[in-house]
Order: C-alpha cells, then sequence, then structure tokens
C-alpha cells in the first residue's frame, strides 16, 4: 500500500463578491420575482409592496433596462396621496427571466 500526501489547492486571498455584484444578483432575482408575480405576460403591472427589494435592487434592474415603473398618479378622491408603486418586466426582463429559470 501506498502512502500519499495530500496537497491542498494553494492558499490565497478569498474571493469577495463587490457591493456592485450583489447588487446585479439581486436585480436578477428581482426580476424573476416580478415575471412570477406576472406570469410571464407582457406589460403586466405588479405591486412593488410586499416584494421587500431594496430600492437599489429596483433601480439596477431599471438601469439595465429589465424593468420599468409605473407613472405615480394620484388617486381620486384620497386627497392627491399616490397610490402604490407598480413595476412591469421590459422584454429584454422577460427574455432574462425565461432563461435564467
Amino acid at each position: 500500500m501506498t502512502i500519499r500526501t495530500f496537497h491542498s489547492a494553494p492558499a490565497g486571498k478569498p474571493k469577495v463578491m463587490n457591493s456592485l455584484d450583489a447588487i446585479d444578483v439581486a436585480a436578477r432575482y428581482f426580476v424573476y420575482k416580478l415575471y412570477e408575480a406576472t406570469g410571464g405576460q407582457p406589460m403586466q403591472w405588479a405591486a412593488l409592496r410586499g416584494m421587500d427589494e431594496s430600492r437599489a435592487t429596483v433601480a439596477r434592474a431599471i438601469e439595465r433596462g429589465w424593468v420599468i415603473l409605473q407613472p405615480r398618479i394620484a388617486a381620486p378622491g384620497v386627497g392627491g396621496k399616490p397610490l402604490g408603486r407598480n413595476a412591469a418586466l421590459t422584454g429584454d426582463g422577460r427574455r432574462l427571466a425565461r432563461k435564467g429559470r
């Protein structure tokens, strides 16, 4: 029986994900959630309330061209208080979600 020495991989710096990469990943997951919420249908609006996404995540998805926000309008008879924000996937966002699933 031959005894061999086990050599582990060379020790180096652990790979650290920078915050921009983390926001990109979060934006992709937000696109997947929005795809599920809208049933994958084009231009279907879904409420952002309850999705628990940060502003940075939503902003990155918009910046990448995956998501659009519905303009805020005041509800009639509510004294000008804006309704909750809604979002919809763009064509690129729907393609990304279909490819990622």
